[in-house]
């Protein structure tokens, strides 16, 4: 039996009349009533099926959708058929249904789908099925995609029917001061629950198989290869390691020095008292005899910036950067910092985190040094036709060269690898630390949810 929010009752076990046959309660109606009821009920449950299967949400998705978009119907038999599920319900007991059904809501969105722009009958639809309390919420612990495969959509449907339990028994209710914090609790109670018919598996362990299988198993087959390698070590939360803030030390430094704010200069660069700052802190231009002008003749720096800015830990207005709220918060906390470093490093929605995943990736499974050309080469192989540029063209496999080396600038700045460089055979090697946060990225890619096909 699948396991339960706490104080909540089977799907099965509502009261009243609704287990009696659906020709008896037909039978109660109108005729007319009857027959579109009738035919509102076979398109919404499967043949034979009983009211006591019916969910809010399908009954939602049938009224608010539907109803309106797939029925070859004029607006007013719309709204009839509509008041004719709330009698049968009314008949079966389930007022709720009933409700729903005769709701101004309802039939304010019956007619706001006729009009010739559908945005704002969308729009209003979104709202609707958020405010209903049985859509299931994105949690810290698990992002719904708007593309599932069918271990996503099953268990969004059996969350679903654990906040329609909540609110069966009163214990959710949707509107009511602190109803979004009690429904984002159902959530991971519903994920966390080992589950019997999936061999002692979470929902949420389905979940993430299932979008790790999907990301590896995308295309180019060089890429397929070797992201499926990964999966076996991606099954486990991945830990921040001991001492993940001396790791980061660049980047806090760069971050307290910004604080309040900086003024850029007229082009956009940090301004040269900082950059001269930072290179006297961390030695990265030793250029004898060259002087040090901007953040471009500092790639790390400069890297960092835009890194910094990406994961929105500053924030530039005019041409003041500062720390933002969540820069700040970060600041007191190590792990917080590391985990939005990783994720900003690994955003599989950037060409740069794909080529950061396929790196990572290259130096877990050797789990040795890995000659420099070697990277560039699985990178450059792995990203070919998957990203285009900014005019449109596809891009090549030479294109990964930048990807590996902003990802390599970056993990050498962290401390990530070790480079032993002879000036002819460069290699890569993993760190303890630099492993941690390969395998960290490699999940948290593995683990996005889907938005496209």
């Amino acid at each position: 039996m699948d396991a339960r929010f706490p104080g909540a009752p089977p799907m099965g076990d509502r009261t009243g009349t609704c287990h009696q046959p659906l020709e008896t309660l037909l039978g109660t109606l109108h005729s007319s009533s009857a027959d579109l009821a009738r035919a509102a009920v076979a398109w919404i449950l499967p043949e034979g099926g009983s009211l006591t299967q019916l969910s809010q949400a399908e009954l939602q998705e049938f009224l608010w959708y539907q109803l309106p978009c797939k029925w070859l119907a004029e607006t007013k038999e719309l709204h009839a058929i509509a008041l004719s599920l709330a009698d049968l319900f009314t008949a079966a007991g389930l007022e709720r249904f009933a409700a729903l059904c005769r709701a101004p809501q309802t039939h304010r969105l019956l007619d706001a789908w006729q009009e010739g722009d559908h945005g704002p009958a969308r729009k209003t639809m979104k709202e609707a099925i958020r405010a209903s309390g049985v859509d299931p919420p994105d949690t810290p612990l698990m992002r719904w995609g708007s593309v599932l495969g069918e271990a996503e959509a099953s268990a969004r449907r059996r969350v679903s029917q654990a906040l329609e339990q909540a609110i069966d028994t009163g214990e959710l209710v949707p509107g009511q001061r602190g109803w979004s914090q009690l429904a984002a609790a159902i959530t991971e109670v519903c994920l966390l629950m080992p589950r019997l018919t999936l061999r002692g598996v979470t929902l949420h362990q389905s979940v993430c198989r299932e979008r790790g299988q999907s990301w590896a198993a995308e295309s180019p087959a060089g890429r397929q290869e070797l992201l499926t390698q990964m999966l076996p070590l991606l099954t486990r939360q991945v830990a921040v390691p001991t001492g993940a803030g001396a790791s980061l030390l660049p980047l806090r430094w760069l971050l307290e020095h910004v604080g309040d704010g900086v003024t850029l200069t007229q082009a956009g660069w940090l301004p040269r008292s900082l950059v001269l700052k930072a290179n006297d802190a961390f030695g990265w231009f030793d250029l004898f005899g060259v002087p040090l002008r901007t953040e471009t003749d500092l790639p790390e720096l400069g890297t960092l910036h835009e890194l910094a800015r990406r994961t929105k830990l500053v924030t530039k207005k005019g041409r003041q950067v500062l720390l933002s709220n969540a820069g700040r918060r970060a600041l007191s906390d190590p792990n917080q910092l590391w985990r939005i470093i990783v994720a900003g490093i690994f955003s599989a929605s950037i060409y740069e985190g794909e080529g950061a995943a396929l790196a990572a990736a290259t130096l877990v499974k050797a789990n040795m040094p890995v000659p420099y050309p070697t990277v560039e080469a699985n990178v450059g192989a792995g990203m070919v036709g998957r990203w285009r540029s900014v005019s449109g063209e596809m891009l090549q496999q030479w294109s990964g060269l930048d990807a590996a080396r902003e990802f390599g600038l970056l993990a050498e700045v962290f401390g990530w690898i070790e480079q032993n460089d002879d000036g002819q055979n460069r290699t890569w090697t993993l760190t303890p630390p630099g492993r941690q946060a390969a395998l960290m990225g490699l999940q948290l890619q593995a683990w996005t949810p889907r938005n496209r096909v």
